[in-house]
């Protein structure tokens, strides 16, 4: 019986051993590829408006003036572009809606590839990245806590102005992109007067971006 343990035992001793050099080959290149290129970090001022399709107690669209902080990873296969980010609307909003809050906003997902700027001869870049929000009043209507995580998806649209007409102002000037925005949440609450939920109600977002770090930035 010893024999047979110490046999069994041999055995699985390999097969670990096998596994883990599989995976470690495996990982090897997402590991050099995120040491190539590293982050990109990105500054988007700009406007957010929201509420232009439909809006709670028919209150009306609004508008106010955006700030986004956005730090992506590259680490591997074209469609894994991980993010993490913050934004705030400093002066708040126009308007009486909900969304009129100058609390930021904390969210994270990946960047899903759509229309890559190599196919466009470098003026447009487009995306779809999927984002968890964690924001003020967020989360479901039974929530207690005064933040609260939704699942929000967006179509992401860059423009390359940087790259394209202002390469001869210097290499700073093409850090430069035009960034528009649709973004719907996925999982939004019930209204409390009808009882129903809003499943097209998008919110748009548009303005500047200027990327840091990676000189490649969004135009891969």
């Amino acid at each position: 019986m010893s024999s047979w343990c110490a046999a069994r035992g041999g055995v699985l001793q390999r097969l670990a051993g096998r596994a883990a050099m599989l995976v470690t080959l495996a990982l090897a290149p997402l590991r050099v590829d995120a040491q190539s290129t590293g982050p990109t970090f990105l500054l988007q001022p700009g406007l957010l408006s929201a509420d232009f399709v439909s809006s709670d107690a028919g209150l009306g669209s609004t508008t106010g003036f955006n700030v986004r902080f956005e730090t992506r990873f590259r680490i591997g296969p074209g469609w894994l572009n991980p993010l993490v980010g913050a934004s705030v609307m400093p002066y708040g909003t126009s308007g009486l809606g909900g969304r009129n809050l100058n609390a930021p906003t904390v969210f994270f997902g990946n960047a899903f590839p759509l229309v890559r700027s190599g196919r466009t001869n470098g003026w447009l870049t487009l995306q779809l990245p999927l984002l968890v929000y964690h924001t003020y009043g967020g989360g479901s209507e039974n929530t207690s806590r005064l933040y609260g995580r939704d699942l929000h998806v967006q179509l992401a649209s860059y423009v390359h102005i940087g790259r394209k007409t202002l390469q001869e102002f210097g290499p700073n000037w093409m850090r430069l992109d035009a960034y528009a925005f649709l973004e719907q949440n996925l999982t939004p609450n019930r209204d409390p007067v009808t009882g129903r939920k809003d499943w097209f109600n998008p919110t748009a977002l548009f303005g500047l971006s200027v990327s840091f770090g990676d000189p490649e930035g969004l135009a891969r």
